[in-house]
């Protein structure tokens, strides 16, 4: 499969990594105009070095052209340290720019989040402008059009032609949020909560489950060998999953492979399926808090040796969780002494996560798979975070979010890629073993 095929956002060839190697280049080249200015400043000893000075009794005619002609090397307008000074300058210059770069990147997105949330603040409003009579000004809410393209008569399957709309949905969700506390009576507000974007939404959503682990039993040891790329690791991220409430720990020469599955029962609040693996842990994990799920595997990695190289590998549910973990043992907010190599995702809304700078993540993505988009986050453009996306559109939401007939499939076509952007993005995660002879332990999670 050709790269033309993958539609690549970050990593090593993304505008983040661009911006950085500016600023780099920019650095050196200041540095060495700098330097270059040093030399010119400490080669003016040799104008009145004493040999110099007493050969001018015998010649003074050579003497004086000497003094002119090094004068002129080192402080004319094309002499040394001019040229260092003019290197300086394109230095800080280009250095400059990669900032301003940055910076309007950053203010464009909260202009995004400030427009999002607005949107779902005002969408009753939306609502009225387009059931009143025309002349009204347009909304990005057109309801005629939305019941052409099947929102209301299946909405399951608009979503699956249209999951675009549903991350812009998402996105526009904490604003409705606080528009429902501003007008929930009094005593039920504090239920609602007032979020400003989805994270504090997810936080609240979650509050409402039980996030407890009761406990956690290894259920089985047994040997086998690492996978050596990313579809040797989906494939045993996907015969774990076939379970409820396990995930794995592969030990192969220091290594550590954590497989971590997805989602098992899309619960409600106070209707709760018992299952570690379910809305609240996603609600959780979305928002960055504490939940039996990581719980779990935090207690499963309490014996890594310090400086062993853990790599993590999620499917939807699991992705969340272990770029969660990635994030809090890399920043040393547990106790596990272990160092955060690599994560790898598939189907997981993991744009909004940030990971350390030598934690490289790598995400899998169906452009038709919709649980990727429930962050509500567009691709990011990280240095250290790649998201290899492709088209699979198979009709149904589950379809296309299957972890065996999607992204199983897909990373062995990815692995073939000759584009470079692919070709360095798997070269970041490792080799996760390289094949060797491990030994792997099933945990078992139960619900507090």
């Amino acid at each position: 499969m050709t790269g033309s095929e993958y539609d690549v956002h970050g990593g090593a060839h993304g505008v983040e990594a661009d911006m950085d190697d500016m600023d780099a280049v920019g650095g050196t080249i200041r540095s060495t105009g700098f330097e270059i200015v040093e030399v010119a400043g400490a080669s003016h000893a040799f104008l009145v070095d004493g040999n110099l000075l007493e050969s001018a009794v015998l010649s003074p005619g050579t003497f004086a052209t000497f003094e002119a002609e090094m004068i002129a090397a080192l402080d004319g307008p094309h002499a040394l340290a001019a040229h260092g000074l003019s290197m300086s300058a394109a230095g800080i210059f280009m250095q400059g720019m990669a900032k301003a770069y940055a910076f309007t990147d950053r203010a464009v997105q909260i202009s995004d989040d400030i427009g999002d949330w607005a949107q779902g603040y005002t969408l009753p409003l939306q609502l009225g402008w387009k059931l009143s009579p025309a002349g009204l000004p347009a909304t990005v809410l057109d309801l005629a059009e939305l019941a052409d393209e099947g929102l209301f008569s299946d909405p399951a399957k608009w979503l699956v032609e249209h999951p675009d709309q549903l991350e812009e949905l998402v996105a526009s969700s904490p604003g409705f949020v606080a528009l429902l506390s501003t007008l929930a009576p009094s005593w039920a507000s504090p239920l609602v909560g007032f979020p400003l974007d989805v994270e504090q939404a997810s936080s609240t959503l979650a509050g409402l489950y039980n996030q407890e682990l009761e406990g956690l039993t290894a259920a089985e040891t047994y040997a086998s060998q690492s996978p050596s790329d990313i579809e040797g690791a989906l494939t045993r991220l996907d015969e774990v999953a076939n379970h409820d409430d396990q995930f794995q720990v592969e030990v192969v020469d220091g290594v550590y492979n954590v497989y971590l599955p997805g989602t098992k029962a899309f619960d409600a609040p106070f209707d709760e399926s018992g299952l570690v693996q379910n809305m609240g842990t996603n609600f959780a994990a979305v928002a960055g808090d504490d939940n039996a799920y990581q719980q779990a595997v935090l207690e499963a990695l309490a014996d890594v040796p310090p400086g062993a190289e853990i790599n993590f590998i999620g499917h939807s549910q699991g992705g969340i969780v272990a770029a969660r973990l990635a994030e809090a043992i890399a920043n040393g907010e547990t106790d596990v002494q272990g160092n955060v190599n690599a994560v790898l995702t598939a189907g997981s809304p993991v744009d909004d996560i940030e990971l350390p700078e030598d934690v490289q993540m790598v995400s899998l993505v169906n452009e038709y798979d919709i649980v990727p988009r429930l962050d509500g986050e567009a691709y990011g453009d990280k240095s250290n975070h790649t998201s290899i996306v492709f088209e699979e559109q198979n009709g149904e939401t589950t379809a296309n979010h299957s972890l065996a007939e999607v992204y199983v499939t897909q990373a062995g076509e990815i692995v073939a890629s000759d584009d470079a952007a692919v070709v360095d993005a798997l070269a970041g995660l490792g080799s996760f073993g390289g094949g060797g002879d491990s030994t792997v332990t099933t945990y078992q999670m139960v619900r507090g």
